[in-house]
């Protein structure tokens, strides 16, 4: 039986051969994300403060957000276009479905479809006023963003988490994972010299602005979290996450906050299940391999070996494509597919750090 996970390398630092052309300019962004979980309603409250550099020589008069979510919703551009896809004959004269997808969106019920509602967001401490086009916020700007300047938004959401039909969301029919979080906040779309990219979601969408993330994630103390970046309160959570020989002191109450930082990524992702078993091992002095499964679809004995593969594959990745500096590799179990790495991705479904 094939393996099923994810992998997520995080990086703290990145040499590359060559420097970047001095006539470009990238976007950078820093998340502060706080968010209460509540594993009953599969729903969530969040408050994001967002700093946004304009590196670029342009005036920008208006930002735009991605919602993800809201794709998961009966006659959504993605449910149109999936079943469309359905009745059209392709090669061999069969259906061209994504057997992810197929007719899966129309019949959600209302518990189980996703969301993300936008209940307030200022700039620079100033009202602002948006519109939501399903998967897209467009966020008409009181005052500009100049070339070279540097704002501040501050948003309140609600999310609902729906069953996972694609890469993101709850209760996943072939894992039995709880929750496999990726795509899951209000993300900025990214502006380079093309302009902004507002894209849809309605069958793959992954750019983004590199930055930094710290996001706290208040869930239920009975789940088992793993999530891009470093956990900065190990001692508090437990779960074999804390400093060997340190004793676990957990804060009273039936929710645990798990608080991860993450330098120079695309995007944050997270994963929570109460089942979760969780595996790490020290490959050197500055590397931990942890591996987090559930063995519903391959046995413990088999998921456990990945750790093994990983160890010596970190030695040739090194030595062949680059060398770098990491703290942490996550592995998680998601779904079915073919495996591998190259440079940091993963072969089959790639997402910058998180696949």
């Amino acid at each position: 039986m094939r393996k099923i996970f994810y992998l997520v390398i995080i990086f703290s630092s990145i040499s590359f051969l060559s420097a970047a052309q001095p006539d470009r300019w990238q976007q950078k962004v820093k998340y502060v994300m706080d968010i209460d979980m509540n594993v009953q309603t599969n729903q969530f409250t969040g408050k994001q403060k967002l700093e946004y550099w304009n590196n670029s020589p342009d005036t920008l008069t208006k930002v735009f957000y991605h919602l993800y979510f809201n794709a998961f919703q009966p006659g959504s551009m993605m449910d149109v276009r999936s079943r469309r896809q359905g009745a059209v004959n392709g090669a061999g004269v069969r259906s061209d479905w994504d057997s992810r997808v197929k007719d899966r969106i129309l019949n959600l019920k209302p518990d189980e479809i996703g969301y993300q509602k936008i209940l307030s967001l200022k700039m620079n401490g100033k009202p602002q006023s948006f519109k939501v086009l399903e998967t897209i916020l467009e966020v008409k700007l009181d005052k500009p963003i100049l070339p070279r300047s540097k704002v501040v938004f501050d948003m309140e959401f609600e999310a609902q988490v729906p069953l996972q039909i694609r890469r993101s969301g709850r209760d996943n029919p072939t894992t039995k994972v709880r929750y496999s979080m990726s795509q899951w906040y209000p993300k900025l779309c990214e502006y380079d010299y093309e302009g902004w990219h507002p894209t849809p979601y309605i069958a793959r969408e992954f750019y983004g602005v590199w930055g930094e993330y710290d996001v706290s994630i208040k869930i239920d103390s009975k789940y088992i979290l793993g999530g891009t970046g470093y956990l900065q309160n190990p001692d508090q959570i437990g779960y074999g996450y804390e400093t060997p020989g340190a004793k676990v002191k957990r804060p009273a109450g039936n929710k645990l906050t798990w608080k991860f930082v993450a330098p120079n990524v695309h995007d944050f992702m997270w994963a929570a299940d109460p089942e979760f078993i969780h595996k790490s091992r020290k490959v050197n002095d500055s590397v931990t391999l942890n591996l987090l499964y559930k063995p519903t679809n391959a046995t413990a004995a088999s998921w456990e070996k990945i750790l093994d593969d990983a160890e010596r594959a970190f030695p040739y990745i090194e030595k062949n494509l680059w060398r770098l500096s990491v703290q942490a590799i996550l592995i998680y179990s998601w779904r079915r597919w073919r495996y591998g790495i190259s440079n940091g991705y993963f072969i089959g479904n790639p997402r910058c750090m998180v696949t």
